[in-house]
């Protein structure tokens, strides 16, 4: 039954993705994927999902920050060739201080999680993202090779 639902649900996120609003509905699906996985009882939902959006929020915010970094150094003349090496180097400490601050988000997650699951259901998150991500991810290139 949980393999149904899960096929049904990644076929219906695939289908999403491609309209408008294609985040908000991943979004959907990815919070029904992963209360599945987790099997959290109403106490832990309403302790847990508090915990994990404030933490998903943190991360759009720094992966648009990261994007915003990405973005100059293309827009740089040449791109990494037009930079001088101080610039260059200024660049890569602004790329670093992102991805500790994605880090520290992962690790306050976690420790925050701490207070509300168990160490089991946390690594069970974990993996819930990453074979939903693995999946989305599949899908959407199997949908551009059906388009080619």
């Amino acid at each position: 039954m949980k393999n149904i639902l899960l096929l049904i649900c990644i076929t219906f996120t695939l289908q999403i993705y491609a309209q408008k609003g294609q985040r908000e509905k991943v979004k959907a699906f990815k919070v029904a994927y992963i209360t599945e996985q987790l099997d959290l009882s109403s106490k832990e939902a309403q302790q847990f999902w508090p915990i994990y959006n404030e933490h998903q929020e943190t991360v759009e915010n720094l992966k648009k920050e990261e994007r915003k970094l990405i973005r100059s150094l293309k827009d740089a003349n040449n791109g990494p060739d037009g930079l001088s090496d101080k610039q260059a180097g200024d660049f890569l400490d602004n790329y670093l201080d992102a991805e500790d601050k994605k880090a520290q988000s992962r690790k306050k997650l976690i420790i925050d999680l701490q207070k509300v699951l168990s160490n089991k259901k946390i690594l069970k998150l974990i993996k819930a993202e990453t074979d939903f991500n693995k999946r989305l991810m599949q899908q959407l290139r199997e949908r551009r090779m059906r388009k080619y």
